[in-house]
């Protein structure tokens, strides 16, 4: 049930890039390149000036760098042979971090094929554990519990934001959302909550082993 995703350094370089095309339509635009046609198009349709748009990216590229360190300490726990509910509170926040940036209509950053992956990605992880859950030992379930509702409460947080940029953009279809059989994903739990209840079981799992 260990699961994580991370972005590749090929995204944070596709970011960067885009950032510098900014940067030279400010100064000299030229619709004859084809990555500074596609913003400055982008920009005319969303009505908004290039400078502003150009502030809006550095701060996404910042939020994808935290998410992307983020992403490497959950890669080394696990890697070390932790389990991933001792450090539940990681995983919520990751969550979250990715539905931040999925929410901020970053049209000029992550692209459908992007978008795509993503989608797929914890599209799996979620079935994925729905098709562990009818497997796993009962006494495991019973006594992690509330991690794992935890865990998939803000799994569900994510996905919804997924599916709505997907539908959006046309990355897919009703149809094809459909198919992926997920269910109800409507949260029962707010972001607030979940961190919360995430930090008290952190320092739960700390008292245990104190005990």
């Amino acid at each position: 049930m260990v699961y994580s995703f991370t972005f590749p350094q090929e995204i944070i370089d596709s970011i960067q890039e885009r950032i510098e095309i900014l940067e030279r339509c400010l100064n000299d635009p030229n619709p004859q390149d084809e990555k500074m046609a596609e913003i400055l198009e982008l920009v005319n349709i969303q009505e908004i000036a290039v400078i502003q748009l150009q502030e809006e990216l550095l701060k996404l590229i910042e939020k994808f760098i935290r998410v992307r360190k983020l992403s490497q300490v959950i890669l080394e726990k696990s890697s070390n042979g932790e389990h991933f509910f001792n450090y539940l509170l990681l995983y919520v926040r990751q969550d979250f971090m990715y539905k931040e940036i999925i929410d901020s209509d970053s049209s000029l950053i992550i692209n459908g094929e992007i978008l795509k992956k993503m989608t797929i990605g914890f599209v799996e992880i979620y079935n994925q554990y729905k098709c562990q859950k009818e497997t796993l030992d009962k006494v495991f379930l019973k006594l992690y519990e509330s991690e794992i509702y935890i865990w998939i409460e803000s799994l569900k947080h994510l996905l919804q934001s997924l599916i709505k940029a997907c539908l959006r953009t046309n990355v897919f279809t009703e149809q094809e959302i459909n198919a992926f059989n997920l269910g109800d994903i409507t949260p029962q739990e707010s972001e607030a909550m979940l961190i919360s209840l995430a930090s008290t079981k952190k320092w739960d799992y700390v008292y245990r082993k104190l005990a």
